[in-house]
């Protein structure tokens, strides 16, 4: 249980850093799941990822996978999700980074 706590902690200092400098107006949010071995991501645009929206994620993805050796996977992606839709996390996700948002009345 403590091992699987510092991975999670680790991975999620790691994002944080990673995203520095790259949050943009159209990031809603970004969830990632941290095992041992493994740390995956999703980042959430309020439309389809453009170029440019993906070539960030991929230099976040490059920034993390600089924090962990050759045997740790790391992969990130982006995903379009409209405002109309509610953010939810995935089994096993955490959230590292939520813009706010107006929830509808």
């Amino acid at each position: 249980m403590t091992e699987h706590l510092t991975v999670r902690a680790s991975a999620k200092l790691s994002v944080n850093r990673a995203l520095w400098d790259m949050v943009t107006p159209g990031l809603r949010g970004v969830a990632i799941r941290a095992e041992p071995h493994r740390i995956s991501g999703r980042f959430l645009y309020e439309a389809e990822p453009d170029d440019e929206e993906r070539e960030i994620v991929s230099e976040v993805e490059t920034e993390v996978i600089a924090d962990y050796p050759p045997d740790v996977e790391v992969t990130f992606r982006a995903e379009g999700l409209p405002p109309t839709i509610p953010r939810t996390l995935q089994p096993g996700e955490e959230w590292v980074y939520l813009r706010r948002e107006h929830r509808p009345e």
